[in-house]
């Protein structure tokens, strides 16, 4: 039986659906809320995401797991992804847990360890997760130089005799020689989990109360370490900037994707301070993006974990109801998901995607190429910030015939071709390059208007003319966007220092063209989505002339209709 006839006899319950190759390996594990037709997008061409081809053609079998709810659905998809790790989905944790930071402030003589596994109860508390082993190893080594716990295993403990050099060096109150009382002892714990848990004014005060509590006995020593406690979490805390005068607690979400690599990251704000995000490279992801918000919101949070009681998004993500109701039953209280519209928060959102954004262009040595082509295209058309979206139109015809346009997409500065848009020409008649491209962006810009998604930049292929039918149409609209700009094709053979053999760029107001140095990155990226917009209007002006000049030798028959020419 093949997918398809699997398909036709799935229930149409909630659950989760595993595709599998020939040898029975989980190569993709997803929810539904109806698993019949969620599978049937998958196999009849309606999901147009790079990867689901490649996942179709190597599946050999569909399991499926029906439940009675989205939570539940939620809960089984997040366990058989981590039991399973299957290739087709996200590879946020690098087929491992994040690390944590783990102390159980009731045991013996506490201290801080570094672990992938989350106490589901019990006294235990976890920080993190981080995301990389040197994050994690770096916060580690910070706590520990800052409040002076034991670092010893319990079998060390037991053994020693006299304070050892990590005492001798003031990083240690030596609990195993009792140079330090239980109930101080656990004041260092409770300063130290108060310092991961983001309450640093609360740690401030205890420290400045004790400080000075500590000189009025005239214990002096004490009151010097405390003293360079405070100066050293004051010189830890000094760049980190307060987002939230009601002193909230909450993560934001940003993500970067182009093509089948992405990064997504996450900003905590602890106390209203914003705290270091953290960034999680992934690659060879299904799924758009309420739905991977989703995965990693349910993946990253686990329980017993540090989970806040808001996370903002840019976006809603799939199932949220349910998608709260199992993060807040992992926390013990409840959890908002939260998409701002304005203010403060907004302006956390955007950090988080900065964030993902940075991390990408560094794990992606192509992306600080692209990076450094958006943020000269900012630089040159004196822009806020790189454009995300960009679009690039293009005619062809033959003398005049069968006239078709083109619409390329590149988002980040990568192709996205399944948002490319062919355009059979209607209103004009013959070869007239000024009035086609009139007509393709005044058609463009009025679904844009209605839709609500303008591209934040237009590139024209084409010089001054063509330009200036681009930029009639949009001042007919009375739109003040999006920008657009020209790239003219040189006039004479390409020639090293031949101003006129390179391709210019078109600006509204400059009455001369911009020539860029010939590897310019941002004049690559120009000319990359010039080519990509020529190729895809000259391949569907081809396809329309070949469909339009094919003829049979049965339509010259007398008595043979269209129908019994097919049939025939």
């Amino acid at each position: 039986m093949d997918l398809h006839e699997q398909a036709a006899t799935l229930p149409t319950d909630p659950g989760v659906y595993l595709f599998k190759d020939g040898r029975g390996e989980v190569l993709y594990v997803g929810k539904a809320r109806n698993l019949r037709a969620r599978v049937k997008q998958y196999l009849q061409g309606h999901d147009e995401r790079h990867m689901v081809r490649f996942l179709v053609a190597a599946a050999r079998r569909i399991d499926v797991v029906p439940v009675h709810t989205e939570k539940e659905a939620l809960l089984l998809e997040n366990s058989l992804i981590k039991q399973h790790m299957p290739r087709f989905n996200t590879r946020l944790r690098d087929d491992k847990n994040f690390l944590h930071l783990r102390i159980d402030p009731r045991g013996h003589w506490p201290r801080f360890t570094l672990t992938r596994r989350i106490d589901d109860g019990g006294s235990a508390r976890t920080f993190g997760p981080y995301s990389s082993a040197r994050a994690a190893r770096a916060t580690l080594a910070f706590v520990q130089r800052t409040f002076p716990l034991r670092t010893c295993t319990d079998q060390v403990l037991a053994s020693r005799k006299r304070p050892c050099l990590v005492h001798q060096m003031h990083r240690c109150v030596a609990p195993c020689v009792n140079l330090c009382t239980r109930a101080d002892y656990d004041g260092i714990v409770d300063d130290a989990v108060l310092f991961l848990s983001g309450r640093r004014k609360e740690l401030r005060t205890r420290l400045t109360g004790r400080m000075s509590a500590a000189a009025e006995d005239e214990r002096y020593e004490e009151a010097a370490r405390l003293r360079d406690l405070l100066k050293t979490l004051d010189d830890a805390l000094e760049s980190q900037a307060v987002v939230d005068v009601k002193l909230g607690d909450r993560d934001a979400w940003g993500l970067v994707q182009a093509g089948e690599r992405g990064v997504v990251s996450s900003v905590p704000v602890r106390g209203g301070v914003l705290l270091e995000p953290r960034s999680f490279p992934f690659e060879g992801e299904v799924g758009d993006l309420p739905e991977l918000y989703s995965r990693f919101l349910n993946a990253f949070y686990d329980e017993g974990g540090d989970i806040p009681p808001e996370i903002l998004l840019p976006v809603a993500p799939a199932d949220a109801e349910a998608l709260e109701a199992v993060l807040a039953e992992r926390r013990g209280r409840s959890v908002k998901l939260h998409v701002p519209q304005r203010g403060d928060k907004v302006r956390v959102l955007e950090i988080a995607e900065e964030a993902a954004r940075a991390r990408f262009t560094t794990v992606n040595p192509e992306g600080q190429r692209i990076a450094r082509a958006l943020d000269g295209l900012a630089e040159l058309l004196d822009l806020d910030q790189p454009p995300h979206r960009i679009e690039c139109f293009d005619n062809s015809n033959l003398l005049g015939t069968d006239p078709v346009a083109s619409q390329v997409v590149f988002l980040e500065g990568r192709p996205s071709r399944k948002d490319y848009r062919r355009y059979n020409v209607k209103t004009v008649v013959g070869a007239d390059d000024f009035a086609t491209m009139a007509e393709i962006l005044e058609r463009r810009l009025k679904r844009g208007l209605e839709n609500d998604d303008l591209p934040d930049l237009v590139v024209v292929d084409g010089g001054r003319g063509q330009l200036d039918a681009a930029l009639a149409v949009r001042d007919t609209l009375g739109l003040s966007r999006p920008p657009m700009i020209g790239l003219a094709k040189p006039r004479t053979e390409r020639k090293r220092g031949d101003r006129d053999a390179v391709d210019k760029i078109v600006l509204p107001d400059a009455p001369e063209p911009v020539i860029l140095p010939e590897h310019h990155p941002t004049l690559r990226l120009l000319q990359h989505l010039r080519d990509e917009a020529h190729d895809t209007a000259v391949g569907f002006h081809r396809k329309k002339r070949s469909k339009s000049h094919l003829t049979s030798q049965l339509e010259a028959l007398p008595g043979i209709g269209p129908t019994r020419r097919i049939a025939l």
